[in-house]
């Protein structure tokens, strides 16, 4: 596995380590955030417990077919988070404009939706689409493909605290102190 292919497979990965952990912080109280919103038609209200267990198993299925080197899981696993992370940032993207800097519910229930989170789910759709065509290819020693899940843990850790710095522009009461 090269550079070349190791830093989109990590960047790709992130985005499924996100939703895994994501599924495992939450805890429930989704649901009470998205209602708050006011976006959701009623009829897919009643579809929101189901949100935070897909994503993290979608999430948990591209990181299962990574390391098995199972493709055809990989491929379709993709798929779905891709589509999962362009409806996510459709609907803050939406929500941003229509409600302001209420929380989002992305990885915690009391952060707010910001340009920054409308950008990094953007940017995990683009990062995640090439898996769903077979690249990068899936390294046949599972060393590679074990390290690459290490470097994805560590870059969707630095996409976090990167969003929280970008999220804390303009709010210092002095600036330029």
């Amino acid at each position: 596995m090269t550079i070349s292919d190791t830093l989109p497979a990590c960047f790709a990965l992130a985005g499924a380590v996100l939703l895994v952990a994501a599924a495992v912080r939450r805890r429930g109280d989704l649901t009470r955030v998205i209602k708050a919103h006011g976006l959701l038609p009623p009829f897919l209200m009643r579809l929101t417990p189901l949100i935070g267990p897909a994503e993290g198993l979608a999430g948990a299925a591209v990181l299962a077919g990574w390391v098995t080197g199972e493709a055809r899981l990989l491929r379709l696993a993709a798929a779905a988070v891709a589509l999962w992370y362009l409806a996510l940032t459709v609907y803050l993207a939406v929500l941003l404009r229509r409600r302001g800097g209420v929380p989002c519910g992305c990885l915690d229930g009391t952060s707010p939706v910001s340009k920054a989170k409308v950008g990094r789910a953007a940017l995990l759709a683009l990062a995640t689409a090439p898996l769903v065509a077979g690249w990068p290819p899936v390294p046949a020693e599972l060393s590679a493909r074990l390290l690459a899940c290490g470097l994805a843990a560590f870059t969707a850790g630095f996409v976090v605290v990167a969003g929280k710095v970008a999220d804390l522009h303009g709010t210092s009461a002095a600036p330029g102190r």
